[in-house]
């Protein structure tokens, strides 16, 4: 089955197979609704747009919730908190967060927080929405309670607690959380149009659709089972409070915008994704986010193969980057980023000064080969 698609938008000469595939998105993956933005040297070399969803046409300004595209752009706020000397990725935790240093943690660094290796993959205590929205108690649960390994020696997806780890070291080390952070250090200088968490009434926020349905029942039974194990599924409900079987319906709501949560509820459109993070490889506009040096150790391999529990997705993370890797080449090695939940994705590369975002309103299932598709007729390009 093929859909007609009416893309619109700008695409520079010799970047024409980007456009391509994201048409084939349309017509052969089931996309809906979707952004791809790419910029190559500091400037926008596709822009493009189609679709629809239940609020009307998609725009280039259409925002929704990016899931664990969310995790890159936090590493981002942490990496420029550390180059500022702020933060020292190989300290201790309890160097910015004393109260962490119990049941054996002491020896954790800001590093394992971000690779994945904390040992705290989900909250031992429930918690509540009220919880959520007041920070603090998420972060002193995670303080508390003892790690599921020894920090360091092994890894698991922190698929939510990431946030709070990560984003309470940022608060402690230099009084903003992540949210903070980003408008001051981020939004703002380069203009995107980005926050964690958003009002569900904004004429710019647009709902995410309903997931497609999987076409590959061996790799749905993989997932079901994964999330049945009790730490998978309790590093997604926080002990209840979300329902992990509606997560995609419960991401278009006003308790799950109402919070921040820096691991996941990141909402923002293609344009602005792009422009971040061609801004950690090379000046937009003047503004510069990274220098060269700190990008080439975040994007060094932490964390890959069989983890401690979940399925291995065959992902890789340096220090809170995903890196190039069978689920994700990205543009090949040397490539860091991350993706969502439902098939978003964003990512740059250091020495050809290229960034990539891609949105889509129309989540996906298993496979989804959307944003490879895309990666790898950009990479055809370069």
């Amino acid at each position: 089955m093929t859909t007609a698609v009416q893309v619109e938008g700008h695409v520079a000469d010799g970047f024409e197979p980007v456009a391509d595939a994201f048409a084939d998105n349309f017509r052969h993956r089931g996309d809906t609704a979707a952004s791809c933005v790419v910029y190559a040297q500091g400037v926008p070399v596709v822009d493009i747009w189609a679709g629809q969803t239940a609020r009307g046409a998609w725009t280039p300004e259409a925002r929704t919730v990016l899931f664990s595209v969310s995790k890159g752009v936090t590493t981002v706020c942490l990496l420029m908190a550390a180059e500022r000397g702020l933060i020292d990725l190989d300290a201790p935790v309890a160097k910015y967060w004393p109260e962490f240093a119990e049941n054996g943690k002491e020896a954790t660094t800001v590093r394992h927080l971000l690779a994945h290796q904390a040992g705290l993959v989900a909250p031992e205590t429930d918690l509540t929405w009220e919880d959520l929205r007041a920070w603090t108690p998420v972060a002193d649960t995670l303080a508390r309670q003892a790690p599921a390994w020894t920090p360091g020696t092994a890894y698991a997806y922190h698929a939510l607690t990431f946030g709070w780890l990560a984003g309470e070291v940022l608060r402690r080390a230099t009084g903003l959380r992540p949210g903070q952070w980003l408008s001051q250090h981020v939004a703002d200088p380069l203009s995107l149009t980005m926050t964690y968490r958003a009002d569900p009434a904004a004429a710019d926020f647009h709902p995410l659709a309903d997931a497609l349905p999987s076409t590959d029942p061996e790799a749905a039974a993989m997932m079901a089972a994964a999330f049945a194990e009790p730490m998978i599924e309790r590093s997604i409900s926080l002990g209840g409070v979300i329902d992990a079987a509606r997560i995609i319906q419960s991401a278009n709501e006003e308790p799950w915008l109402s919070v921040e949560i820096p691991a996941g509820n990141l909402v923002t459109n293609a344009r602005s994704l792009a422009r971040l993070y061609a801004a950690t490889v090379g000046e937009v506009d003047g503004v510069r986010l990274l220098g060269p040096d700190i990008i080439r150790d975040a994007r060094i391999a932490r964390s890959e193969g069989r983890p401690f529990v979940g399925p291995d997705m065959n992902s890789g993370w340096g220090t809170g980057f995903m890196t190039s890797s069978g689920h994700r080449p990205m543009i090949g090695p040397g490539s860091f980023g991350h993706d969502g939940l439902g098939g978003c994705l964003g990512f740059a590369h250091l020495e050809s000064e290229v960034a990539f975002a891609y949105q889509t309103a129309q989540p996906g299932s298993l496979p989804d080969d959307r944003a490879n598709a895309l990666s790898h007729a950009l990479r055809a390009c370069l």
